[in-house]
């Protein structure tokens, strides 16, 4: 059967995402492969992240427009946060703020409206699963006013916020490839475990690198080799 263009786009975009962020999150940071898988990630992400907004639109599924903008919500804050100086925001920050306030409104809405206007309520997610999407939404939005009006974050806080939201949206990325598209997969990966273990690898690996950041003198280190950005 012929795969719609967008439709083929975002499956190339969504392959390219995973294996890209699986290499970000176990290469070396602050070096040449690092830093390029990791441009890649960004901008395959950012593709995922439309082509699903588009196909959420066009196929009405309001739950998954909620979730592909909160992933490209993550990734471009993320990499805002690396390539900012300490102490240092921009005005895409504050975009990124109101866009996610908004969107955390709106989801919160829909949770409330999707009984009421949906024939087949029991085809979607209940209305709980927009109040948490929505709930976090509005922390990450809450984080970012923080940080601005503090005028940025500094040292291993400042690469805190960049991992964390890194990983949270390719924890979304991998989550959605494996378990919620896993009957597109080949055979061989049709089994509850094989499709849930790349979703508890980048769990593990994002406790891994959060806790190495704020517990440990790794950052400094690198800083004094001369990496100040990932």
């Amino acid at each position: 059967m012929e795969i719609p263009q967008i439709a083929f786009i975002h499956l190339v975009a969504g392959t390219i995402t995973v294996l890209a962020g699986a290499i970000a999150m176990m290469s070396q940071k602050g070096k040449f492969l690092h830093r390029f898988v990791g441009n890649l990630y960004l901008g395959c992400m950012i593709a995922l992240s439309l082509s699903g907004l588009y196909l959420s639109f066009t196929r009405s599924i309001v739950f998954t427009v909620f979730l592909s903008i909160l992933a490209l919500y993550l990734v471009v804050t993320g990499w805002l946060a690396a390539k900012r100086k300490d102490g240092a925001t921009g005005g895409l920050e504050k975009v990124a703020m109101f866009a996610i306030a908004i969107s955390a409104l709106a989801c919160a809405i829909s949770g409330f409206m999707t009984p009421v206007v949906l024939a087949s309520p029991e085809d979607v997610p209940p209305a709980i699963a927009y109040y948490v999407l929505a709930g976090l939404a509005a922390f990450f939005g809450f984080l970012d006013y923080k940080v601005i009006k503090s005028s940025g974050v500094s040292g291993k806080r400042r690469i805190a916020r960049h991992l964390w939201r890194m990983c949270l949206s390719m924890f979304l990325a991998t989550t959605i490839f494996f378990v919620g598209n896993g009957n597109l997969l080949p055979e061989l990966f049709h089994n509850p475990y094989i499709l849930t273990a790349p979703t508890l690898a980048v769990v593990v690996i994002t406790v891994f690198w959060i806790c190495r950041v704020l517990l440990t003198d790794w950052w400094g280190n690198i800083q004094d080799n001369g990496n100040s950005n990932l």
